[in-house]
């Protein structure tokens, strides 16, 4: 694969580890990476895995439909942050594979 990331897999525990990685360094918001940031990106990486080549308004839709209910208007627009950095990350197809980061 040369280093270019597969559009049709993604390694959802890499890319755990690699969002945890920056939570744990203070560049992510959120009170709990398990509480707050998990179930965000695990839903970002299965919406991507939908249609890798989706818009950016079709992803949000879909991604407010699918968070847990109630959520302020404050967490949604935290929620939706965290998944366009997901997916900036799984879109770049320049990006090395999460495993090969340090």
């Amino acid at each position: 694969m040369n280093g270019l990331r597969d559009r049709d897999f993604v390694n959802v525990v890499s890319e755990l580890s690699y969002w945890q990685e920056r939570f744990n360094g203070g560049s992510m918001m959120g009170d709990s990476f398990r509480n707050d940031c998990a179930p965000v990106i695990k839903l970002a990486c299965d919406i991507y895995l939908r249609d890798p080549r989706g818009s950016r308004n079709a992803r949000l839709t879909d991604l407010h439909a699918h968070l847990p209910l109630p959520q302020s208007k404050n967490s949604a627009g935290v929620s939706a942050q965290i998944a366009q950095l997901c997916w900036e990350r799984l879109g770049d197809v320049t990006a090395p594979n999460p495993a090969e980061v340090p």
